[in-house]
């Protein structure tokens, strides 16, 4: 590749803000043999020398990448990492897959999902009632885009889904013509933030705000950064009163995102609000089932019936246990069965919720939350403290089994009456809000996986 040719002094430029960011052995690693292949006005188009090294810098640093890029471009530009001699289907997004528009008009894109990634499509989405609502909603969206569930927010735990959701709408929406945006909150951040430092707005609101569907996964970023809220916000009723779709994903819904303007959290509310809890029994051996077919493995029943009841804490932590007992099977030589799925399954164990701490718990409660552990324990008023102290509360007593007294012992002294009103009302509030007990859900899962689940 000539160093002449725009993409390579893009690139090089870019490499030359990595250079300062990043450590000496990630940057000879990863990125000193990449090399600019091509550039339009959607994406910038980088070869690498293996497959391996394109999905470790997707997974790992594009973030930091697709900011340097968009610097020295002075626009949001997507990036693409391309295996140097590889297939056109052996190119890995990053940051940004831009297809080539299959209608006559441009189709922006900041999005990792494909249609040529089968990975993430309706298709290879397995359902269950964990996420019967936020798939059929995903799909209806993706369908007919803007005419309803508009906005449409997913939210549940990490690695349930809600990613693959979104690239799945992506995948149909961008087959059906349409022009698509996929970016995570901290890229539009970054985005954001970046064009008022080099007054490049235009180029900020022609990016964003001429897509058909606007994807923003992790919304939760967002809480706290007000003038970012505040773009948002902008940029949201610009999509929306041209009738855009608008979709985002987050950890918990918008009354249990702290330090989220009031605007943006009553837009949010305003559309559907569509779930993703842990997976069933089930629904965790349909997946299993799926994901050792992709893999050309037959998992024997006992196997089966093993991961399916032990590995219940995500979608993640199934693949990542099929993936280690199929690796052992493979490079040891040894038959695939339940002794095996035993031994691999023995670096998932989790410690056991009575060696949590009071200290442990406020702190799990606080940075749920958004705040210094210190703010559950002083006289703050405020209804977000007053919430998060009331939660610390209820797990002190539902978790550790604290008496009254020890739980207003460890948060600031406060008294008995007190401590036992908190409890009360977070008692109420799970058993009579189902939206605020399953945003509790995942706080609980990083107590302990021992936990029950909240009952509603």
């Amino acid at each position: 590749m000539s160093s002449d040719s725009p993409a390579q002094r893009t690139w090089e430029a870019a490499l030359g803000r990595l250079q300062l960011q990043v450590t000496r052995p990630s940057y000879d690693t990863w990125l000193r043999d990449s090399v600019g292949l091509s550039i339009d006005a959607d994406a910038l188009v980088v070869g690498v020398p293996t497959t391996f090294a394109a999905e470790w810098l997707d997974g790992r640093m594009r973030g930091l990448i697709e900011t340097a890029v968009a610097s020295v471009a002075r626009t949001p530009l997507g990036v693409r990492f391309a295996v140097r001699g590889a297939e056109p289907t052996a190119t890995h997004a990053l940051a940004a897959r831009t297809e080539q528009p299959t209608a006559a008009r441009r189709q922006p894109s900041g999005s990792p999902a494909s249609a040529a990634d089968e990975r993430y499509t309706f298709a290879s989405f397995v359902v269950g009632p964990c996420n019967q609502l936020a798939h059929a909603a995903s799909l209806a969206v993706a369908e007919a885009p803007g005419r309803t569930h508009n906005p449409l927010f997913l939210y549940g735990a990490a690695g349930l889904g809600k990613t693959h959701l979104m690239r799945a709408i992506g995948e149909r929406s961008r087959a059906a013509g349409r022009s698509v945006r996929y970016v995570t909150a901290e890229q539009f951040t970054n985005d954001y933030l970046g064009a008022i430092r080099d007054r490049r707005t235009p180029a900020f609101r022609d990016a964003y705000r001429s897509v058909d569907l606007l994807l923003v996964d992790d919304i939760q970023f967002l809480c706290g950064k007000d003038a970012t809220q505040e773009g948002f916000v902008h940029t949201f009723d610009a999509l929306y009163d041209n009738g855009r779709q608008i979709v985002v994903a987050a950890d918990r819904p918008p009354a249990s995102l702290p330090l989220l303007q009031e605007p943006l959290r009553s837009r949010f509310q305003s559309g559907l609000l569509a779930d993703l809890s842990m997976p069933d029994e089930p629904t965790r051996a349909a997946l299993l089932r799926h994901y050792a077919a992709a893999a050309d493995t037959q998992l024997p029943d006992d196997v089966l019936a093993l991961l399916s009841e032990r590995a219940a804490f995500s979608i993640r932590v199934l693949q990542a246990a099929l993936n280690r007992i199929v690796a052992l099977a493979r490079y040891t030589a040894r038959p695939l069965d339940a002794a095996l799925a035993r031994e691999a399954l023995s670096c998932f164990a989790q410690a056991p919720a009575t060696e949590l701490s009071p200290t442990a718990i406020i702190d799990a409660v606080a940075a749920h939350y958004g705040l210094p552990p210190a703010a559950l324990l002083a006289a703050r008023r405020d209804r977000h403290a007053s919430t998060a102290r009331q939660v610390a509360m209820y797990l002190l007593h539902d978790v550790l089994r604290l008496t009254p007294d020890e739980i207003g012992h460890n948060l600031g002294g406060r008294d008995r009456t007190t401590v036992l009103y908190g409890i009360k009302r977070i008692t109420n509030r799970i058993a009579d809000d189902t939206a605020f007990a399953k945003a509790l859900s995942p706080l609980r899962a990083t107590l302990s996986s021992t936990l029950p689940p909240l009952s509603t």
